[in-house]
């Protein structure tokens, strides 16, 4: 049938079904290999040093987005990492209805830039909270192939005790007397690091009179501290760069 043939009935139409075979393959690059390989054969994760500003980043890469600069500076962490941020969900991937929830958390590590997503052990996400240190529970070495699911999931470094009691509803006071501790150790952090909380200040002022008075944090109060411990310790960082720049780095006038 010719091109320019003006089809008058649908039934002139013709077609047929067939298959065109495409291929391509996807790399994880130089430094990506070498994390998933680290992953693989050792277990840890593999991360990347700056020689100039200082900062650590995990996945392992090759040049630091804030130096343009060449990291050959590697080295594997063991410390755990905790949850940053955490969601759950009903229903797989597939869209089908789970039995029990699904719980995806964002996990960094202390000192380090970027972080892993990936599934939480948990049974309840109610147990689970910003914060909440975490380790990775790893498939066995026979079985792993350098990917990210060789991660089975990141579970908590002990159980989280319950808030109440199942007799008497009354608060477990080491579990409150802990996370008073560590806000108020994470608040002197926040106050101590020269980091302008103007902007803040009226949060901050809320936060240090609930932690004086020994109350509980909500958990989007408990958020928002975690928070603003980040933009300290990434304001912590900067200025430390800052007083490191080497006076051949600066252009003069």
């Amino acid at each position: 049938m010719p091109i320019l043939e003006k089809l008058t009935q649908p039934g002139q139409a013709r077609h047929w079904t067939d298959s065109i075979p495409l291929e391509f393959h996807y790399t994880a690059g130089v430094a990506g290999e070498e994390f998933r390989r680290e992953l693989r054969d050792n277990g840890r994760f593999l991360v990347s040093k700056c020689s100039k500003c200082k900062s650590t980043y995990i996945p392992a890469r090759m040049y630091c987005p804030s130096c343009f600069i060449e990291m050959k500076d590697q080295f594997p962490i063991d410390k755990p990492g905790y949850v940053y941020s955490f969601t759950s969900v009903n229903r797989d991937r597939s869209g089908t209805d789970t039995e029990l929830p699904i719980t995806v958390g964002v996990v960094k590590f202390e000192g380090v830039k970027g972080g892993i997503v990936h599934l939480l052990d948990v049974d309840d996400s109610e147990r689970v909270s910003i914060g909440m240190k975490v380790t990775p529970s790893l498939k066995n070495l026979s079985e792993r192939t350098g990917a990210l699911t060789d991660i089975l999931a990141f579970k908590p470094t002990s159980a989280r005790p319950s808030k109440t009691s199942s007799e008497g509803g009354t608060m477990d006071r080491h579990a409150a007397r802990t996370g008073d501790d560590q806000a108020r150790s994470l608040l002197h952090s926040i106050e101590e690091s020269g980091y302008p909380i103007e902007e803040d200040e009226m949060t901050i002022s809320s936060l240090r009179r609930k932690i004086g008075k020994g109350e509980l944090l909500t958990s989007d109060e408990d958020r928002l501290l975690h928070r603003l411990g980040d933009k300290a310790r990434e304001w912590r960082k900067a200025v430390k760069s800052s007083s490191e720049t080497e006076p051949t780095d600066t252009l003069s006038g």
